[in-house]
């Protein structure tokens, strides 16, 4: 019998590998060399994504398995500089509109994805939402007027069309944000030293260790995708982005309240509230500067890209040990992803800047009474800011005005309501009242939390 001691051959171009492994059966070998590309062509690395990890983290990130497009995305950044950042904000979640209620103005979000980073990590807790009220009586001032003792949405709805009972409900969640000292802790001490610049280094010696274990086992194709990750991962610390002057300053003497949505007929809403200079800062504000940027390095991210993809392909039509190589490193990515994904990133960045995040969820049954309770919530700063929602006419500033007159404890003349239709002194009547109890059941659900939390901070210290 002979012994063969030279190097054996796998995959489709008959690569030679300098340690014998046993044959990999051809199912196994075709289906791993496809599952990598797929996944890889599958995911790709969004620009408002990476705009929003930048504002959080300071600093670009490149991971074992970079996203379809993120390579050439950082290319892309270095080049542009705040063009790709104000292209960036009109692409997926960071094409949200926001109303500064306070204010009136109307805009687009800014800094890509990172509030809904924070907000995702806000939400991460799903409480049940509050339930708004639906039916009210009518306050014994309005007795005169004509309109029923008791009035619901129903009564409306039938006076205006006897074909369903149908309700839009729409979904609010305040999310509210304030400043907070976090005192030291374990896991944030452990959080600093996987961070810090000895972990980052011992990290690269592993990747750069397993390019040579997986060159020794004929997996080529792997090798060259670990490999260009762990250049451009090491490139990437060159590029350390500058806080803005004024970083997360108030320059306002109020809080914040601003409403956002996907679109003016939403049916999901987010109401950001507290600390002016955070919330005006993550909303309307470009939390990060461009770092001056030669030639080489938007060149380098180009043809990175370029690599990426050769090295992708080729692992696809190598196969073999190759194929599975890819996938073991695919697995490894995910996990690392899922250890340090979009809950770590906001969860630290709370920290390092002192912004404590807190959400509360409620459900209206209608748009109006939503509208409303936010007016009331803002203290009637500006009426502008609800043009594009709720259209100006005369039972609007009707409701406007009997809402004000709540607030303030007196009296609305009935001229004012007597001028309208008996429909519309109905809408009034019943969206006022609607608006009124949710601004105070929700002021009342803010003070029990934040009186909880101030308990809670007292025993701990």
């Amino acid at each position: 019998m002979t012994i063969n001691n030279g190097p054996t051959t796998i995959g489709t171009l008959s690569v030679s590998a300098y340690f014998p492994l046993p044959k990999i059966p051809a199912i196994l070998s075709e289906w791993s060399a496809l599952l990598p590309l797929i996944c890889h062509l599958a995911s790709s690395g969004e620009d408002h994504q990476m705009a929003g990890e930048l504002a959080l983290t300071g600093h670009l990130t490149v991971g074992l398995f970079p996203r379809l497009g993120y390579l050439d995305g950082i290319s892309r950044f270095l080049d542009g500089g705040p063009d790709f950042l104000d292209r960036a904000n009109t692409k997926g979640e960071s094409s949200y509109k926001v109303w500064d209620v306070n204010w009136g103005s109307v805009f687009t979000r800014s800094n890509g994805a990172a509030i809904s980073i924070i907000t995702k990590y806000a939400l991460r807790k799903r409480h049940k939402p509050v339930m708004m009220p639906e039916t009210v009586l009518v306050e014994p001032s309005h007795s005169k007027v004509e309109a029923p003792a008791t009035i619901t949405q129903a009564d409306l709805n039938r006076k205006a069309m006897a074909q369903s009972c149908f309700r839009r409900i729409q979904t609010l969640h305040v999310i509210r944000m304030n400043r907070k000292v976090y005192p030291p802790s374990f896991r944030r001490r452990i959080s600093n030293i996987l961070s810090s610049q000895s972990c980052e280094i011992a990290y690269v010696l592993v990747l750069l260790g397993a390019v040579a274990l997986l060159c020794l086992l004929g997996a080529y194709g792997s090798a060259a995708v670990v490999l260009g990750g762990v250049v451009s991962k090491m490139l990437c610390r060159f590029l350390r982005m500058q806080r803005p002057p004024g970083y997360l300053v108030n320059n306002e003497s109020h809080d914040a309240c601003m409403l956002s949505a996907v679109h003016d007929n939403a049916s999901t809403w987010y109401l950001y509230i507290g600390d002016r200079g955070v919330v005006d800062w993550m909303l309307n504000k470009t939390m990060l500067s461009t770092p001056p940027a030669g030639r080489f390095l938007t060149s380098y991210f180009r043809l990175a890209h370029l690599f990426q993809l050769l090295a992708m392909t080729f692992v696809a039509a190598q196969k073999g040990l190759d194929g599975v190589s890819l996938v073991v490193l695919m697995v490894a990515n995910y996990a690392l992803r899922w250890l340090s994904g979009d809950h770590h990133m906001a969860r630290r960045w709370l920290e390092a800047d002192n912004v404590c995040v807190d959400a509360h969820t409620f459900e209206f049954s209608g748009r109006t009474p939503m509208i409303g309770a936010i007016h009331m919530m803002s203290g009637f700063n500006n009426l502008t800011w609800m043009d594009d929602l709720l259209a100006p006419c005369p039972r609007r500033n009707v409701w406007l005005d009997e809402l004000k007159c709540a607030a303030s404890t007196r009296r609305q003349s009935d001229d004012a309501i007597r001028n309208l239709s008996s429909s519309d002194r109905a809408w009034v009547l019943l969206q006022s009242q609607l608006a009124i109890e949710a601004a105070r059941l929700i002021q009342r659900q803010l003070t029990t939390k934040g009186r909880i939390g101030k308990d809670q901070l007292a025993e701990k210290g």
